[in-house]
């Protein structure tokens, strides 16, 4: 049975994570806020509840099945290392925590008519979003980001040229979520059709930043985990400043976009790539 996960580590790993998503989800885009197959409509907290079950059933948890089977301990304590790895230039800390929310969110601040609502004050905004920030790190960030950076990426930049690692990686990000698209509390916009191509756009154009942010750093997970929370957060804090629900992934999609094609002229397409060393050898194999 561990065999064919032996083998194709990579294909299973995106396996066993759109599986372990969608299954765990199920009980949410199945409901009748969803496809409304199941006879019932979940309340909030048990919405959250089930997202917070799917999202670490899925890329976290694929992560560590695919690299205990086919790296052993040693593979998985190496994935952890790079989950607390820190040690990085100041540069990446400013990509992740600076420029990346920044062209992530401008956009919705420069809209015609955009003007910032600060009605309690500008310290209780700032608490507000330093707050968010925390908690949006267990929104997604820390479950995914080990997964897609940490344990597919390598893989595929072994396989693929950098930038067509980043993208394939990003179509498969994108499409993970598709059944969070059926729901009626996912708060990402999709009122109507080009809204999904935004957030393909999106998605894609993230993917690529961030493959120079995690190849850049050494393979820091931290930061790819920092520099994904970012973009989450970027659009809670233009809608917080604003007063503005977010009704359009346009800006944030085509600011991404920008930078990913800045970092793909900087770098020359190689998205600061460097082999990292492994347990077993098989990302330099590309498997």
């Amino acid at each position: 049975m561990l065999a064919p996960v032996r083998r194709r580590p990579l294909t299973a790993f995106f396996v066993i994570a759109y599986l372990g998503s969608w299954i765990l989800w199920s009980p949410w885009w199945l409901s009748q806020s969803g496809v409304g197959l199941l006879p019932f409509e979940l309340p909030l907290s048990a919405v959250a509840g089930i997202n917070q079950l799917g999202l670490f059933a899925g890329p976290f948890a694929s992560a560590l099945v695919v690299t205990r089977v086919t790296e052993g301990r040693d593979g998985l304590k190496q994935l952890f290392r790079r989950m607390v790895q820190w040690r990085a230039r100041p540069f990446w800390y400013f990509l992740a925590l600076v420029l990346i929310p920044a062209v992530t969110g401008i956009g919705y601040l420069v809209l015609p008519g955009t003007t910032l609502v600060l009605e309690d004050g500008a310290f209780a905004v700032l608490g507000l979003l330093a707050t968010t920030y925390l908690i949006y790190l267990l929104g997604g960030p820390v479950q995914e980001e080990p997964g897609w950076r940490g344990f597919a990426l390598p893989r595929l930049q072994a396989r693929l040229r950098p930038v067509m690692a980043a993208v394939v990686l990003g179509l498969i990000h994108c499409f993970w979520h598709a059944p969070l698209f059926l729901t009626a509390e996912w708060d990402t916009a999709r009122h109507e059709p080009s809204q999904f191509l935004a957030y393909l756009v999106l998605i894609v154009s993230m993917s690529i930043v961030m493959s120079w942010l995690f190849n850049g750093s050494g393979g820091s997970v931290l930061l790819a985990i920092l520099g994904h929370n970012s973009v989450n957060w970027a659009l809670f804090a233009t809608a917080a400043l604003t007063g503005r629900t977010v009704e359009s992934n346009w800006p944030a999609a085509l600011g991404l976009a920008v930078l990913a094609i800045v970092t793909i002229a900087a770098t020359k397409g190689r998205l600061g790539y460097r082999p990292l060393p492994t347990i077993s050898g098989q990302e330099a194999r590309g498997r």
